[in-house]
């Protein structure tokens, strides 16, 4: 069989308990009939569903003599030994999307469909062939059916830093390659001066290590979220399930959000050539997009987190310990404290502004003033008696910014701790720095609502400045480093030595032969511009006489819609000049 896990509708999405299928249980027959009572509860945006699939867990409103017990689980066969969809079942596509178009995102409308009562999945309940609704002894979490769904995120969480890989591997790849602008604009006017590689400007080479520190982030911290599960893969100790959905909540809005964003950036990195399909990075792009509303709209997800940072945020308050991210919370245990005065020490030279441990101190220094400042503003709401909805709602875009000051602090010490546990040096060495280069982007970028001097700004923009200058001779073996799969491969170098330097010529940046360590990722990039070998131009080439269009010629439908309008004679002429139009 080919199974899918059927939950959103097409009138509900990240509000589960709102959900509209509907499930009552037929005591004569012992069966549960499963039912799409309007247009909204039509089951959506369903992977694998529209031409594929052979059955579905459908998530359904279980009602047991006109009593609701929530949101339950069911399996489903859809389609009958001849693929056709069963009596009552309408499942089909749902049409062309953005991108990511070889998935048959699909939809599922049921009319009354019966399913045996064992189809229920039972394992913390399950129902009588009377109706009764019994729940296991087994002690169980209440947002365990919730499990499935967090382990989706923390996929998608480390997924967002492959997808982001591999856009960056194109655009710096293919900024080495392209030359832009000459080197010298006044002392030598000729035409063939020498031009400079497109990675040189400052503004290029920022951009591309901003994306490029970002994506050794994502994937640090998407194992670091994968590795979590493994306390509560069995479901036996679910002691630690509130902390992990949180976290997962909030790192999947923000990441998919972040690569995203990313991946766009890249591909205007890559100029005009970046919009050609056969520059890998457009499609990498589209087909990206839908992920940051996937599983949950990011600033859901945002939200669900923050609520998280609000309850350890009481829990410290009160004197209680607080979970490991939540940890520079531990400070508000003393009512007295002085927000102000635990703001770090400004940098005293180059060196420090460099140095990710100063760097965390002020993004845990952030992350506290953020979460401090809109939890007193939620309660001063509470205290004069709105609602926790309404204040909720009304506090909304600066608990967002609470939950981007924490995650983004939190990746920064997960980043921090992979690149010291690595034992090679220049490889330690390299991604320390990439790590000042992940935390010094977001302090520019975000300006940190005046936390940080004009004086410390303008030190670490200088320190980016030394850091990309730094890492720029590393530039192509530290997207290499991500370890991208390809065909024809003959020797490999180890994954995380960046300090060796790619050997063909035209990415060449030391004077090192390598030649015995190629290897290609051009199976999976599939781009013209991220080739291996660095043949831009030969590959686009090639990739415009591949197109469609050029099949035949003149085009289909040129007789009919085109010729009519055309002067033939004096086309026919050819490249002459017509006697009446000589001077």
């Amino acid at each position: 069989m080919i199974g899918v896990y059927a939950q959103t509708e097409l009138g509900h999405g990240s509000n589960v308990r709102g959900l509209n299928t509907t499930a009552h249980y037929d005591k004569a027959t012992q069966e549960f009939v499963l039912h799409s009572p309007s247009l909204q509860a039509i089951k959506w945006w369903v992977s694998g569903l529209g031409k594929v699939a052979t059955h579905a867990l459908v998530y359904a409103q279980l009602i047991l003599d006109g009593k609701e017990h929530g949101v339950h689980i069911f399996m489903t066969q859809l389609r009958d030994e001849h693929h056709r969809p069963l009596p009552g079942i309408e499942v089909g596509d749902v049409g062309p999307k953005l991108g990511d178009h070889a998935n048959d995102t699909g939809f599922l409308r049921l009319d009354h469909v019966r399913v045996p009562r064992e189809h229920m999945l039972s394992r913390w309940q399950h129902v009588t062939a009377d109706g009764e609704y019994v729940k296991s002894e087994r002690k169980t979490n209440p947002k365990v059916h919730y499990a499935t769904m967090v382990f989706a995120r923390g996929g998608m969480i480390k997924g967002a830093g492959g997808f982001l890989a591999r856009s960056v591997t194109i655009a710096m790849r293919y900024s080495c390659v392209r030359h832009q602008g000459f080197v010298n604009t006044k002392d030598t006017p000729s035409y063939t001066a020498p031009e400079l590689p497109v990675i040189e400007y400052r503004v290029q080479r920022y951009r591309l290590f901003k994306q490029l520190a970002l994506a050794y982030a994502i994937r640090f911290i998407g194992n670091w979220m994968l590795s979590q599960f493994a306390n509560i893969d069995s479901l036996e100790d679910l002691s630690s399930l509130p902390e992990i959905a949180a976290t997962a909540a909030g790192l999947k809005g923000l990441t998919t959000f972040l690569a995203a964003q990313g991946m766009e950036d890249l591909r205007k990195c890559c100029g005009g050539h970046g919009y050609l399909m056969a520059s890998g990075v457009a499609a990498h792009a589209v087909d990206y997009v839908w992920q940051t509303t996937a599983e949950g709209d990011y600033i859901v997800m945002m939200l669900q987190c923050a609520r998280f940072l609000m309850k350890s945020l009481r829990a410290a308050k009160a004197g209680k310990p607080t979970p490991g991210p939540c940890s520079y919370l531990t400070v508000l245990q003393n009512p007295a404290v002085d927000l102000a005065a635990l703001a770090p020490k400004p940098a005293a030279s180059l060196e420090q502004a460099c140095d990710p441990t100063h760097l965390l101190a002020l993004y845990k220094y952030r992350s506290l003033v953020a979460v401090a400042s809109v939890g007193d503003e939620l309660d001063k709401k509470f205290a004069a008696g709105v609602s926790f909805d309404e204040a909720w709602n009304d506090c909304a875009l600066e608990l967002v910014n609470a939950v981007r000051a924490h995650c983004l602090g939190f990746m920064l010490e997960m980043f921090h701790q992979e690149a010291q546990a690595i034992e090679d040096l220049p490889c330690r060495t390299a991604c320390t720095k990439l790590c000042a280069v992940y935390a010094i982007s977001n302090i520019l970028d975000d300006q940190w609502d005046g936390l940080i001097s004009h004086s410390q700004l303008h030190l670490l923009r200088l320190a980016m400045r030394k850091l990309t200058d730094d890492l720029r001779p590393d530039a192509v073996t530290l997207v290499d480093a991500f370890d991208i799969p390809g065909m024809n491969t003959t020797s490999h170098p180890t994954t995380h030595d960046i300090s060796l330097t790619i050997s063909h010529s035209r990415y060449l940046t030391h004077d090192i032969s390598l030649t015995h360590l190629v290897y290609a990722t051009d199976r999976v990039l599939q781009s013209a511009l991220g080739r291996y070998d660095g043949n831009v131009y030969e590959a686009l080439y090639e990739a415009a006489l591949k197109s469609e269009l050029n099949r035949t010629d003149p085009f289909e439908g040129y007789n009919e819609y085109l010729r009519r309008f055309l002067d033939l004679d004096m086309i026919r002429a050819g490249n002459v000049v017509l006697p009446e139009a000589r001077l």
